[in-house]
């Protein structure tokens, strides 16, 4: 699984950006930062942030990528951008709740900081399956996972929801508001570049939280197992409202086309929405945006298929070492409807969920205590 993983992060290399350069987003988002224009706007692209002219660069090519998706000119992309959100926050709950096992301490694995800075940059797709598949070949909680190595500080767990409440849909929604009615076009341009380090904000918090909160949140297991179901419905959550969103408005289309304006019949039609571009097929898209729309189809198709494929792995790993069997037929039959309902990360969140569940069950003090008393009567 883990060389699986790898390869998708290869993947990337081809499927999105060569891709980019093939079908005229490299180029056309290039001219727009020559321009000093935003994509499709007249208004002026902000190049000075920080003031280091290296991050400054970074931060106006991340701007004039994401704009298009932000601006209320591209329907399509915009509600597809719904639906990844969503994808992305609850990936990135489960790489921060890895981080914290005690298993997996001064492993690379307790750095999601890296590699959400490498995600942002290099994209979901590359950094969310690297991250997987080195958990799976280096971690313990992978291989033998076990009620002691797998516990995340009950400290970080109450936090965590609230951190990514403040640090990733706080930022998300300031970056949505319209531009000129809410916020100015510069303005816009701040939250936008205020997002990106987003996965950093999600670290830094976390690791404030274990170190002023932890003398008030002793581990508790019956707590700390409270806390971490939250965490898990939290996740979940928010998977399946962006997925079921973005889904639901685009099949109205088809199903009550009566409901919207002749312009988003088209935009939002299911076939335009979620439309898978092939790398080899010749395509040339005709704006920024567009452009923009297919790099980010295969960004959530690499990176929501790692992620799942990742919690397949767990799952099935804990089924075969404490129950000796795994249904698989079940197990893709469940991954299937889970899917549907929440995306290929909302059913990964589910996986991991009922794999913790299982191991703390079936290993913890608890449940060993009663297994020794039963041998020893």
């Amino acid at each position: 699984m883990k060389l699986l993983l790898f390869s998708l992060s290869a993947v990337v290399l081809y499927a999105i950006f060569y891709f980019s350069y093939t079908n005229g987003l490299h180029e056309m988002a290039h001219k727009a930062l020559e321009s000093g224009k935003l994509p499709g706007t007249n208004e002026p692209l902000r190049t000075v942030y920080t003031g280091f002219e290296p991050v400054d660069h970074l931060l106006a090519v991340l701007t004039t990528f994401f704009y298009p998706s932000l601006d209320g000119q591209n329907p399509t992309l915009l509600l597809h951008s719904i639906g990844f959100s969503g994808t992305f926050g609850a990936a990135w709950t489960l790489v921060v709740l890895e981080a914290w096992r005690k298993g997996n301490a001064g492993t690379i694995v307790a750095y999601p900081l890296l590699f959400g800075l490498i995600a942002q940059v290099m994209t979901f797709a590359f950094a969310t399956p690297l991250i997987c598949g080195l958990q799976l070949g280096r971690s313990i909680t992978a291989r033998r996972p076990h009620a002691d190595n797998i516990r995340i500080p009950r400290a970080v767990l109450a936090a965590l929801p609230l951190i990514f409440i403040i640090a990733f849909m706080v930022p998300t929604h300031l970056m949505v508001l319209p531009a000129p009615a809410v916020l100015s076009v510069d303005l816009k341009q701040i939250a936008i570049a205020i997002w990106q380090p987003w996965p950093a904000y999600v670290s830094i918090l976390a690791t404030l939280a274990y170190f002023i909160l932890a003398p008030f949140f002793p581990n508790n297991h019956r707590a700390s197992m409270s806390s971490l179901r939250w965490v898990y419905a939290f996740a979940f959550t928010n998977a399946a409202l962006t997925h079921l969103v973005s889904w639901i408005l685009s099949l109205a289309t088809v199903l009550v086309p009566f409901l919207f304006e002749d312009r988003f019949l088209d935009a939002l039609h299911p076939s335009k929405v979620f439309a898978i571009p092939l790398p080899w097929s010749g395509l040339r898209v005709d704006s920024v945006g567009d452009g923009v729309h297919v790099f980010l189809r295969w960004d959530y198709l690499i990176g929501s298929a790692g992620v799942l494929v990742w919690a397949l792995a767990l799952h099935t790993v804990a089924h075969k070492q404490i129950l000796s069997t795994v249904s698989y037929t079940g197990l893709l039959i469940k991954v299937a409807l889970l899917s549907l309902v929440a995306g290929p990360t909302g059913a990964a969140v589910e996986l991991i969920w009922e794999r913790d569940e299982l191991v703390f069950n079936e290993t913890g003090n608890t449940r060993q205590q009663v297994t020794k008393t039963n041998k020893s009567s």
